[in-house]
């Protein structure tokens, strides 16, 4: 799980967003984070399905980052963590380096559309984009059997064509949790030999 290090930074970012939020700051220039809680179950979800092969979409300034790449660590696995803003993903990146998490991301800057299909296959993949993205995003990956899907902002954001999308396809289960904005969880299930 999180220390208290990791945690420290997650509420730096977390409370610079919110005063960016309360002084009305124009959307494009604000740093679009995960709330902590909501980071915290990420970071416990992936280390709870031994997840080694990670991928975030849509990274901002560091939060999720965090979370995913100590679930990493801690598996000795890779996270791959696509944004498209410079500045944010700098951000992002020194963030994780001064936590000593630097090793287990790579940072991809880009379009998520064109990076996506280059990731290979991935045991655990967080969506945190643009919200009309999310099912062309999801439709580009590569999943593991048993792959675990976390998209944000579901309820927030009334994402219902993504959740009915999700939940239409073969073999798996998918379910909402009301954290932070709203977690929609999707597991592929292993098929039958």
């Amino acid at each position: 799980m999180l220390d208290e290090l990791k945690r420290d930074a997650i509420d730096r970012l977390w409370t610079r967003k919110l005063d960016q939020d309360t002084r009305k700051i124009p959307q494009f220039e604000r740093h679009r984070n995960l709330e902590p809680e909501s980071a915290e179950f990420l970071c416990a979800l992936a280390i709870g399905c031994h997840a080694r092969e990670l991928v975030e979409i849509g990274g901002s300034s560091g939060i999720s980052t965090i979370a995913l790449a100590e679930a990493a660590r801690q598996a000795n696995g890779r996270l791959i963590s696509i944004e498209i803003e410079p500045i944010r993903q700098a951000e992002a990146r020194e963030t994780t380096t001064s936590l000593g998490l630097g090793n287990w991301v790579e940072f991809v800057l880009g379009d998520a559309g064109d990076v996506i299909p280059g990731c290979g296959e991935r045991d655990f993949v967080f969506i945190d984009c643009e919200k009309e993205d999310y099912i062309r995003f999801f439709e580009l990956l590569i999943l593991a059997p048993d792959a675990v899907v976390v998209a944000d902002n579901i309820l927030s954001h009334n994402l219902l064509d993504y959740v009915a999308h999700v939940r239409r396809g073969h073999n798996v289960e998918s379910i909402t949790l009301p954290i932070g904005k709203g977690l929609e969880v999707t597991r592929l299930k292993k098929t039958a030999m």
